[in-house]
């Protein structure tokens, strides 16, 4: 996949510049629910259903839809990059990552940079299949937090872009990688780890969204010598 130097968006104004004294801060989405205002996770809820109960954007008006802002992050340019990532949105905050775990906080009517993180994450990574990407964020208790293609998992701050800590959830040397966004969820990430095709063993793993401790792993295929690692 070719990749992709500039973000691009159209959004309604009333959607993600709400007066402060109509917006509720610091305050995690429930992400069971359809989402409105906010898009606090990959795919706007937990189904993934991609589907926003906002009612400014109907069948009769939808031709008028334009672009509203175009900006330049200036990360994850080469041919190894993707952009594949979706962003989240919280109170008008726009948070973005690119193919490089770059992570951009605009403002949603504008455009306008309020902060951005670099992850100076190592290049000579060569476990990575099919190009360096990341395929979201994820937000909760005033955090934004990111899987990365070295295998660790970061929180930084969602004001300032601070990062507040890094755990590991798999060495890349060891294949794997992560390119998912978390799912955040009361107090507790979940992700998966990239790597089947270099061989490694799939997990899905829990982390403290205050500390980054791990909490469990699950494998999805069992080691030598356990319940069915005799199959095919």
């Amino acid at each position: 996949m070719p990749s992709l130097r500039t973000l691009a968006a159209a959004f309604i104004a009333s959607a993600l510049a709400l007066p402060a004294a109509a917006q509720t801060r610091n305050r995690d989405a429930d992400i069971r629910k359809y989402p409105a205002k906010d898009w606090a996770t990959n795919g706007g809820d937990a189904s993934n259903t991609r589907y926003s109960t906002l009612t400014q954007i109907t069948p009769q008006n939808a031709k008028n839809l334009k672009g509203a802002w175009v900006t330049h992050l200036g990360s994850g340019l080469g041919a190894k990059y993707s952009f594949e990532a979706t962003p989240v949105v919280k109170d008008g905050i726009l948070y973005i990552a690119t193919g490089n775990d770059d992570v951009f906080a605009l403002d949603g009517k504008s455009g306008a940079l309020i902060w951005e993180w670099r992850s100076k994450i190592e290049q000579n990574i060569n476990t990575v299949c099919c190009g360096w990407d990341n395929r979201g964020l994820a937000i909760g208790e005033g955090k934004i937090f990111m899987g990365q293609l070295d295998g660790n998992m970061v929180a930084l701050d969602a004001k300032t872009g601070k990062r507040l800590w890094k755990s590991e959830i798999g060495k890349w040397k060891e294949g794997y990688t992560i390119t998912s966004a978390p799912l955040y969820y009361n107090g507790v990430l979940y992700t998966g780890i990239a790597g089947g095709d270099r061989e490694a063993r799939g997990k899905v793993v829990a982390v403290d969204a205050k500390t980054g401790k791990i909490n469990w792993t699950w494998w999805t295929v069992p080691a030598p010598g356990e319940f069915g690692s005799d199959t095919w």
